[in-house]
């Protein structure tokens, strides 16, 4: 077999040279399937099944930890800091359930080295704000029996920056490139919006609005009485009602061993609150791998691309912390917090979690990044549309989070799903089929 001394001379040698002189032929796009541990690799529906369970059993934990350690830490640390609802939606909470994103981004950039990365942080972001309005708004409605009054600023500077954030990040892939000063860029933005949102009562001021005092926590959580913190023991002697349904007992049993589980690896928040978030948010990354790599495995075996696989199952599985904290805060009748958390979440996406993995990869190996899909572009210009409908919802409903905006969120979020996914299918290359006699050398390990 011949090999290119010269290449490894000027340290362009493939890794994966001597077990495919073809590598760098290809015609079609490598699923990323082989980019993870090489374990249910091959097509089988039972594996299908398996992946799909264990994700649902993972999606479950998610919800544990957000709402038994993550939003009760969030509650005292905007407790002692005094921070309005929405700038602590907007910082804090939403770079703590953006967790998920940023580790698939990380998966996706530097592991990887495919789409599902970017697919998963655009379609986060339209499940954020559609999926998460469309949840709050029918279903909080349903059970508060009525509206969730909101404040027009925070809404209007959150939508704000998020516009900013998707009008770069379009400017980034729609030549399919990221090279270094884009990359950079985006992080810089986001401190930008940081600064902006440690002036906001100064902004306020120059609008001519009066800040709320109202909206900064007074109540101490450890004091409350109305849904109180709970300690380790009991967290681990809580049981159903010996009355309780059938049915109660038995989604009991299912969640326990989760709710054991997270107690002995996670204090809780009436404790050392700030290691409670930070357990919370290291619990959050590495169940999201487990997600990516299970869910990836299903679309690999029904045949979905890994970027459509992004902006569908695995975003809204991602996004499975916003969607618990946001609908919990919001029955607490914080709908500004709520909506601050998903825009916010948008905008942490796009400069955090995309610029920090593009920066980081692209000083590493000193080449710029390649986006295989021409779709995302045109996706990811579909995001404007969205942000600024759910916008003019909330100005027709005076930014009242109700079923009509739930439902109308809903609608678009449906037909967003059904034009980004024939965009995709449409403009993406062919996927390589790893178990053909013709692309078998991918299957290594």
């Amino acid at each position: 077999m011949y090999i290119n001394f010269n290449a490894i001379l000027e340290e362009e040698f493939d890794e994966n040279f001597l077990r495919s002189p073809n590598r760098d032929n290809l015609n079609c796009t490598p699923p990323d399937i082989i980019e993870f541990p090489n374990f249910m690799r091959k097509k089988n529906v039972g594996y299908v099944i398996i992946s799909i369970l264990i994700s649902l059993y993972l999606f479950l934990i998610l919800a544990i930890v957000c709402d038994d350690y993550l939003v009760p830490a969030m509650e005292r640390l905007c407790y002692g800091m005094r921070m309005s609802y929405d700038v602590a939606g907007a910082t804090f909470l939403a770079a703590a359930t953006s967790a998920p994103e940023l580790f698939v981004s990380i998966v996706g950039t530097c592991v990887t080295k495919g789409d599902i990365g970017v697919g998963t942080i655009v379609g986060s972001s339209v499940f954020n704000v559609l999926g998460i309005a469309a949840f709050c708004g029918i279903f909080v409605s349903a059970v508060r029996k009525q509206a969730t009054q909101m404040d027009w600023w925070p809404i209007t500077r959150d939508t704000f920056w998020y516009m900013v954030s998707i009008l770069l990040l379009f400017g980034v892939l729609y030549d399919s490139k990221v090279v270094v000063y884009e990359a950079v860029g985006l992080l810089s933005f986001y401190i930008l919006y940081i600064v902006a949102l440690a002036c906001d009562r100064r902004l306020q001021g120059l609008v001519g609005k009066q800040f709320d005092e109202d909206n900064i926590m007074k109540e101490n959580p450890l004091e409350r009485e109305e849904d109180p913190l709970k300690t380790f023991k009991e967290t681990i002697m809580e049981r159903p009602d010996p009355e309780a349904k059938l049915i109660v007992k038995i989604w009991w049993a299912i969640k326990y061993p989760a709710v054991v589980l997270l107690a002995i690896t996670t204090p809780s928040a009436r404790s050392i609150f700030p290691l409670s978030m930070l357990l919370a948010v290291i619990w959050i990354s590495i169940i999201s791998y487990f997600i990516t790599w299970l869910l990836t495995i299903v679309g690999y075996n029904i045949g979905i691309p890994d970027s459509i696989m992004g902006l569908t199952v695995i975003a809204i599985g991602t996004s499975v912390p916003e969607i618990i904290s946001s609908y919990i805060v919001c029955t607490k009748g914080y709908g500004s917090m709520a909506m601050c958390n998903a825009i916010g979440s948008n905008t942490f996406d796009i400069f955090i979690c995309l610029g920090l993995p593009w920066t980081i990869m692209i000083l590493y190996t000193g080449k710029n990044i390649l986006i295989n899909s021409q779709g995302l572009s045109i996706t990811t210009g579909l995001l404007i549309g969205t942000g600024l409908l759910v916008y003019i919802c909330f100005l027709i409903t005076k930014f009242s989070l109700n079923k009509f905006v739930g439902w109308c969120s809903f609608i678009m979020y449906v037909i967003f799903l059904v034009v980004s996914s024939y965009i995709e299918v449409v403009t993406l290359p062919e996927v390589c089929d790893i178990e053909s006699e013709d692309y078998a050398f991918l299957n290594y390990e």
